[in-house]
């Protein structure tokens, strides 16, 4: 038991504050994207016992606090506050309508073959060079760009204003 408590610590430690930054993306308040990254923290530890089976951690982690991000968005009841001024009100609707784009973005690259998702959010999300991501796959670097270009594609294709919001 103690080895899964010093990995999942370890797990905490090393992606904690990265997942705080992405959730915060989503949520526009600090507060409650450390709310949604510590909610995933625990459905975590609540499967500790299945850590095993999870391929990728990191990857585990960011689509859960996504998609607990996306379901608290879906789920929260939109109210106007009464001091809201029209300004801030437009800023509101910005930061939703960038949520709504995000999460078709990120549907999208859900919908991408594999092979090629892993490939992209390597190169996207975590910034890492084409070159490392041949190493770490043991792909050439010209089958990771072609990965990369085809997936860049295919999201182009499907949604283009989309595309251009996050990609131009």
């Amino acid at each position: 038991m103690r080895v899964l408590e010093k990995r999942f610590s370890g797990y905490f430690c090393t992606y904690y504050r990265q997942l705080c930054l992405y959730a915060l993306h989503f949520m526009g308040n600090a507060e409650e994207a450390e709310d949604v990254v510590q909610e995933t923290f625990v459905s975590l530890w609540n499967k500790r016992e299945q850590i095993e089976s999870i391929r990728s951690v990191k990857s585990y982690l960011y689509t859960a606090v996504r998609n607990n991000c996306l379901t608290r968005i879906r789920d929260a009841k939109p109210t106007t506050s009464l001091d809201i001024l029209p300004d801030e009100q437009f800023a509101e609707e910005d930061q939703m309508k960038r949520a709504e784009m995000e999460a078709r973005i990120w549907k999208m690259i859900d919908e991408l073959p594999e092979r090629r998702r892993e490939i992209f959010l390597m190169a996207k999300r975590d910034g890492i060079s084409y070159k490392e991501i041949a190493e770490q796959t043991g792909l050439s670097v010209k089958t990771v760009e072609n990965h990369v270009f085809r997936a860049m594609q295919s999201l182009r294709n499907k949604d283009f204003n989309a595309y251009l919001f996050f990609f131009a």
